[in-house]
This record gives C-alpha cells, structure tokens and sequence, in this order.
C-alpha cells in the first residue's frame, strides 16, 4: 500500500515550480521600461516603484542589487520632474549600491562593472544638473526685486526647467547569474 501511494504521489501532477528569477526579471522588464524615452515622466516613476516592488522578491542577491540600483535611478529623476518623493536620498541609495555592484566578486573587471560605475557617473551628472537648475518656486512676495534690476520671471524657471534635456543613461549590461 505504501509503495502504491509512494508511486501516485510521483505520477501525480504537480503544478510547476515557480521560475525562480521571475521576480528579479519582472524588476529588470520594469527597469527597461523606466528608462525608456518614450514614456511619460509618470509612467516612467510607475515602473520603477512596480520594479522596486518586484524586486524585494528577487531570490538573487546579485541581480537583486543591481535592479535596485539601476530603478532607484530612473525613480529619482522621475521623482525630480513630478516633485514627488525625495530624489536626493534615492541616487544617494543608487550611487552607493552602484559602487557596490562595481566591486562585487564576478562583477568587478567585467562589462557589466563597467556599467555600473558609468552609471553612476551618469547619476552624478545628473545630480549636479538637478541642483543647479533654477528654483521653480516664484520668489517670496515679501522681497521685491531692487529697482532697476532685472528680477527674473516666475514663468521662466519652469519653463528653463523642462527644457533641460538630461544626458541618456547607459544600457545596463546585465551581470552573469
């Protein structure tokens, strides 16, 4: 009897195992889609939250790492542009886990080092750029320009602001698993 239930629980069918790396390809199919220029700013910060969600089940510390990385910086200059979030702290976050994936044992030396530290060389560009930009906040109604100075248009840093065009980020080389 026991030989027989031994043998119906072989023969019997069992759903498939879950692909272990779903998760971790989910938060790599939402990166793509984060970084790609032909979504909006809004889309572009939906995908890199839904990755980031993803990516929290990713079994593969090395992949897992590098998703968040690379989606916390596509999240940051969304967050920028829609002046949500705290895009400061996250390519903080990016630009430390980027240094790690960049000396991570099977990584460092290689392409996809590479590509990390480019990355973050990118992020630092990026950073820069945003903190440079004019405040698109209209001066406090309390101070008034001195006279004869040119005060500049409340309409004018928004519109300096949208018109940056920030510098493409290099295609991540995904890393061996």
């Amino acid at each position: 009897m026991a030989a027989v239930l031994a043998f119906a629980a072989l023969v019997a069918p069992r759903p498939a195992p879950a692909e272990p790396n779903a998760a971790c390809n989910q938060a790599l199919a939402n990166e793509k889609t984060a970084a790609s220029d032909s979504v909006s700013r809004q889309a572009a910060y939906d995908a890199a939250v839904a990755g980031l969600a993803a990516n929290q089940r990713c079994a593969d510390p090395q992949m897992k790492l590098v998703n968040e990385a690379y989606l916390l910086s596509m999240r940051a200059t969304a967050e920028h542009e829609l002046k949500v979030g705290n895009w400061q702290r996250d390519l903080t976050r990016a630009n430390m886990l980027l240094t790690q994936c960049a000396n991570w044992p099977g990584i460092r030396g290689t392409k996809a080092g590479t590509d990390c530290l480019t990355q973050r060389q990118y992020n630092q560009m990026i950073e820069k750029t945003l903190t440079t930009l004019p405040s698109p906040r209209p001066a406090a109604s309390g101070s008034a320009a001195p006279s004869g100075s040119a005060a500049p248009r409340a309409s004018a840093a928004p519109a300096a602001r949208s018109a940056m065009p920030l510098p493409t980020p290099p295609s991540p080389s995904r890393p061996p698993r």
